[in-house]
């Protein structure tokens, strides 16, 4: 019950909740949040790897509901349709290797279905975030080869500049309700080189491990380590407490095995011819003009030795006065 108590002490309580606290967000937060975005790469490596073995085929055939365009991103797609040359927005605050860009997004009128916006490729990013000019997309019908691209999550708010409406990311929705256009919101197309009406071909990823799942796995580890800590350090506690037990046990022991008549340091009492005995007293206790020491400081002292050496007072105090009788014979 003792060591008990000594655990329900405030400094222990905090330790042990925050050793359960940081535990629990390691195991529920932590490590499943760097193991879902481990998840996210390893889907999203799978789609490029399936992007580059499958051959193009039409956009009907691969996005036949709103989730095909983020469980089959990536895949290359073909259709016929025309250009929308004066339903155009620009996507801004993007780099390539090092330089900003503007990509430019154009609505594509396909042959079947709703229309589509489309990424016909970037440009450089002129004096001052000037728009640079670029050329424009080819009129009446062609057929294009695009990337299914997913809406990108954020905020889409348009913002004039050059004439044109810029966002900062890709939502269809948003940029549709901007131009007047009619589009699909679940996704777009990211057009492929040699395209018409394609400029500088947006970058394309490339397949990535990426430091998620290490993450993840430091934060089990870190979850395993903060209670096992803990445990130690309660072994380490108890320890520390039992060898203070023992001693003190041991002190005990020795003080009542010691009795005032033994040992070669004992007083061996009055001898004939001696005087009277005179009264022995503790010189430790006694004041430096003789007089009897005062209760309030006998009291004192028996205090301060208890706050001291807790339980083993007694046992201290005997070895004291034996000191001082060693020193007085």
């Amino acid at each position: 019950m003792r060591i008990l108590r000594r655990f329900l002490t405030p400094g222990w309580v905090l330790g042990i909740l925050a050793a359960i606290l940081f535990a629990w967000a390691c195991f529920a937060l932590l490590a499943p949040w760097q193991l879902g975005k481990s998840d996210d790469l390893e889907a999203r490596n799978a789609r490029l790897v399936e992007s580059v073995e499958a051959d193009p085929a039409p956009l009907g055939e691969v996005v036949r509901g709103p989730q095909d365009y983020a469980e089959r991103e990536w895949r290359l797609v073909t259709l016929d349709g025309r250009w929308e040359p004066d339903s155009e927005a620009l996507l801004r605050l993007r780099s390539v290797d090092g330089e900003l860009v503007y990509h430019v997004l154009t609505v594509f009128d396909p042959v079947d279905g709703p229309d589509l916006l489309v990424n016909r490729g970037y440009v450089r990013v002129g004096e001052n975030n000037a728009v640079p000019d670029y050329a424009a997309a080819p009129a009446g019908e062609v057929g294009i080869t695009a990337r299914v691209r997913v809406t990108e999550p954020g905020q889409a708010e348009p913002v004039e500049l050059g004439g044109l409406p810029t966002v900062r990311v890709v939502d269809p929705a948003v940029i549709g309700d901007t131009l007047g256009a009619d589009l699909d919101p679940a996704g777009y197309l990211q057009l492929s080189p040699d395209q018409p009406g394609s400029l500088t071909p947006a970058p394309v990823p490339g397949i990535e491990n990426g430091p998620y799942l290490s993450y993840g796995l430091q934060w089990l580890a870190f979850g395993i380590l903060a209670p096992a800590a803990l445990v130690y350090f309660a072994w380490a506690e108890i320890r520390a407490r039992r060898r203070e037990d023992e001693s003190a046990l041991a002190d005990a022991a020795a003080d009542a095995g010691s009795t005032p008549g033994d040992g070669p340091d004992a007083d061996p009492g009055p001898r004939e011819g001696d005087g009277p005995a005179e009264p022995r007293t503790d010189r430790s206790t006694v004041p430096d003009d003789g007089s009897a020491p005062r209760d309030d400081e006998v009291s004192a002292r028996e205090r301060a030795m208890r706050a001291r050496y807790g339980e083993r007072d007694a046992a201290e105090q005997r070895r004291a006065f034996r000191r001082s009788d060693r020193l007085r014979s």
